[in-house]
């Protein structure tokens, strides 16, 4: 009934100033040559375009990430996945802190008049340290139903997330004029889901950040726990009836016992409050925001952090002649259980390595001027910004503090997102050069922090991720308030500022566009023309790709 894609199994993971090349000449006995003009490092020996074409991911389709957009910052909301519904014929984005913020999205491109429509509960109540919809709302005429992330605070510790005080619910919202507003039924006991063991107002919940689908006659919700307090840690699920709009006591939980000899027994059996439950297994758990993407005929979901980098995870294929049919396929077996997701994608490197501190640092008190950047709350969404569904080309946002900065500077980028069903291409994501009004450039993969650089063009596509043989990575190293791109490492006197991506040492079929580094009007930058677009060329990076 199933396709079922072959998993990735293999993730290796560059170092700051060896990796990918240096570990890949070792064991092929290349030499690394190190120029003294400081050119990047090449190998005495290159493989083929076949050997980079066999480096292609396993799942069957390849991801281009173009540019960062700013939709919002620098800002201290954002604390929830970002994402958009249409009201009357108008967009409308929710972004906030503590508290669900409902914004005008103009031309779905920026954010502005920004209003609470879901506060923090009341004090001593399960979400009295805040109230977050997910991207969960559920559409029937003008009745709305949406479900919301709640935290509340034990033992009188207050709310403190970094100090692990709060206990996290899912619960019920309602409006009945197509999202203008909306109430809380029968609260306080409008809770929908809690962890094992717990109740609606007591235990140490640990059953969060749910994002809640339609398929057919039910509605799932794909949520999160931790494992330090009560249940598996992982991605689990709910599901219940659409016709009893989700109401608290119509959620079950999908649980498989676990007896010491014989086959586990599923079922969809435990109570959505308190009952146990399994991790479905192959989603992380910075994932759980699942969307439909129709041009892969697979749910979607996306881990965004820095010290891992941006992986897109994807369930198995779903066949069948409806869309319904489809999406029911990609996630269930024939016994309408749960399976395993297929795996992954890395779609944009890591900054510097896993064990970096100072990358991804949480904690309001923590970051200080030595904290590199951090990534959060991802989502995805349509080209024109529906929350349902994806196709061929659509959005992905996060949060993200650039380096130095603490919470109360967010910001929100979101990236336009190309996919395509092959097993012949590489993922890759654009290198672009921006330059301001004083004709100082800058190029990376990321954009630049100040508003005062705009978009000039695409240098080309670099590897998204170091798991292809022969290609080396390339850095965005800083001195004295100057960017400039360095290949395998910084050189001396240089900070590595992150990894942006990686480039060929030489040209093939599918690594065909040079690119070189160069410096003008005291500012260094990228160009594939030979003449640096007016600047002096300095050195040949290597070579990436076109795009899609």
């Amino acid at each position: 009934m199933m396709l079922r894609p072959a998993l990735k199994t293999v993730r290796s993971r560059p170092g700051w100033r060896l990796g990918l090349v240096a570990a890949v000449a070792a064991s092929l006995g290349f030499t690394l040559l190190q120029p003294a003009s400081g050119d990047a490092a090449l190998p005495t020996g290159a493989p083929s375009d076949t050997a980079a074409a066999d480096g292609a991911e396993g799942l069957g389709f390849a991801v281009q990430l173009g540019p960062e957009q700013r939709v919002i910052g620098p800002t201290d909301q954002g604390d929830n996945p970002y994402f958009s519904e249409t009201r009357n014929g108008k967009l409308y984005g929710y972004f906030g802190t503590s508290r669900t913020v409902e914004w005008r999205s103009k031309a779905n491109k920026r954010l502005s008049h920004p209003r609470v429509i879901i506060d923090r509960g009341l004090p001593g109540k399960f979400d009295d340290c805040g109230a977050w919809l997910n991207g969960s709302i559920q559409k029937y005429g003008r009745h709305w139903v949406a479900f919301y992330h709640s935290e509340g605070s034990t033992g009188g510790h207050g709310c403190d997330p970094y100090g692990k005080t709060n206990v996290d619910r899912m619960a019920i919202v309602e409006s009945t004029n197509a999202g203008l507003t909306w109430r809380r039924p029968n609260y306080p006991n409008n809770v929908v889901l809690a962890g094992e063991g717990a109740t609606a107002s007591h235990g140490l919940s640990n059953a969060n950040g749910g994002r809640v689908v339609r398929i057919g006659e039910y509605l799932y919700i794909f949520y999160r726990t931790r494992g330090e307090r009560n249940g598996a840690s992982g991605i689990h699920m709910a599901r219940a009836l659409a016709s009893g709009f989700g109401r608290p006591g119509t959620w079950k939980k999908y649980y498989c016992t676990s007896p010491v000899i014989g086959t586990p027994v599923c079922s969809w059996n435990q109570d959505g409050i308190g009952g146990k439950s399994t991790p479905i297994g192959g989603l992380s758990e910075k994932s759980r925001f699942v969307i439909w993407n129709a041009a892969l005929n697979r749910w979607i979901g996306l881990d965004a952090s820095g010290k891992q980098g941006f992986r897109m995870f994807a369930s198995q294929v779903g066949s069948g002649a409806t869309d319904d049919a489809r999406q029911y396929n990609a996630l269930f077996d024939d016994h309408g259980f749960p399976m395993k997701w297929a795996g992954s994608e890395d779609v944009y490197p890591l900054v510097s390595t896993e064990n970096d501190k100072y990358v991804d640092q949480w904690g309001g008190t923590v970051r200080n001027a030595r904290s590199k950047q951090l990534y959060a709350y991802p989502s995805l969404g349509g080209l024109q910004g529906q929350s349902c569904c994806t196709g061929s080309s659509f959005y992905i946002y996060y949060v993200k503090l650039f380096p130095g900065d603490k919470f109360t500077k967010r910001y929100l980028f979101r990236r336009e997102v190309k996919v395509i069903a092959t097993d012949q291409a590489l993922n890759r994501v654009e290198l672009t050069t921006y330059k301001n009004r004083k004709g100082k450039r800058f190029s990376s993969t990321e954009a630049p922090k100040s508003k005062s650089y705009k978009r000039q063009g695409a240098v080309g596509y670099l590897l998204a991720h170091g798991e292809v043989a022969g290609w080396k990575q390339v850095f965005d190293c800083t001195r004295r308030g100057d960017h400039a791109l360095y290949a395998n490492k910084c050189k001396t006197g240089w900070k590595p500022y992150r990894r942006v991506g990686f480039v060929y040492p030489q040209k093939t079929t599918t690594a065909s566009v040079a690119v070189y580094r160069c410096y003008a009007k005291k500012s260094h930058y990228a160009s594939s023309s030979r003449g640096c677009d007016g600047g002096k060329r300095e050195a040949r990076l290597g070579f990436a790709m076109k795009g899609f």
